[in-house]
């Protein structure tokens, strides 16, 4: 769920930066708001693919730790 809300931030943010520079042409003002918007996307892509590598590390250190264990008992 958490994912699915940050993707349509990032979207959203990505809609918005692309109607302000529409709407108010390219001035130094528009460009950083611009670019400040943009980065929200670039932020949501990095954590999300951070996150899904970490939960594919905690899923195969749980997997090694029960073969570990049944080879035990």
């Amino acid at each position: 769920m958490r994912q699915a809300v940050a993707w349509i931030c990032a979207g959203l943010a990505t809609l918005l930066a692309i109607a302000i520079l529409y709407r108010f042409g390219l001035t130094p003002v528009t460009i950083v708001v611009g670019l400040l918007l943009l980065s929200c996307p670039i932020v949501v892509a990095w954590i999300s693919l951070r996150l899904a590598k970490q939960c594919e590390r905690d899923i195969r250190s749980a997997v090694e730790r029960e073969r570990q264990y049944r080879e035990k008992h």
